[in-house]
Parts: C-alpha cells; structure tokens; sequence
C-alpha cells in the first residue's frame, strides 16, 4: 500500500498528539502537519490532500474556520475533528468527531481507512 497511500493534513498544535495520531495512521496514510490555522492554509493551498484531521482548538482561531475554508475549496475532502471537549457531532461538512483521550485507536484508523479507501 506504500505507493498508494493517501495524503492527509492534521491540524495541530499539540506535538504529542500529532505523533500519536501519525502513528496510529502510519500503515495506511502519509501525514503531513500544520500547528496553526495560517501553517494550514499555506500548505492547503501548496498541496493535494485526500482528506483533513483538525484540532477545533488551534492558537491563532478556531478549527471551524478551517473547516469552512476547506469546505469551499475542496467539497469533497473528508473532514475528522478532533475535540478536548464535547462538540456536537453533525457540524456541517464533518464526517467524524473524535474526542481526544477518550476515543479507541482502532475507531480512528477504521474511520480514516474507510473515508479515504472507501473500505470497511
């Protein structure tokens, strides 16, 4: 699967936490990270991405507004956010939301495998 691997955009501050979610997703994804919404929209806009994971707290704004960037830009790029607190789970243009420290790794990576490959 190396070759065919999708590529996909986690937005987030947290070092650990990224390293954490890429290693989860390692098998099956290339990761690629921006800290911030302003790192996000440069490399949104500099690469191809199949889909976006997006911390809904970033330093400098809201993961929302990412989301309504990329929503325009890419309407069919799948959409997971990430939350250290309860969000409601139908925000328009997301397909998942997890909350950090209380979701199962295996969740995530069959939610991520199943949005980019359209697999079970």
């Amino acid at each position: 699967m190396e070759n065919n691997k999708r590529h996909i955009i986690h937005i987030e501050d947290d070092t650990d936490f990224h390293e954490y979610v890429r290693n989860i997703l390692s098998d099956i994804v290339t990761v690629s990270r921006a800290r911030n919404l302003q790192e996000a929209r440069a490399l949104i806009n500099d690469a191809r991405f199949d889909m976006a994971l997006v911390d809904f707290t970033l330093p400098d704004g809201s993961g929302s507004e990412i989301i309504i960037e990329m929503a325009k830009l890419k309407p069919d790029m799948p959409i997971i956010v990430f939350s250290a607190h309860e969000i409601a789970d139908n925000i328009r243009h997301v397909e998942a939301v997890f909350l950090k420290g209380r979701f199962k790794e295996k969740e995530l990576h069959h939610a991520v495998r199943r949005l980019c490959y359209g697999s079970p």
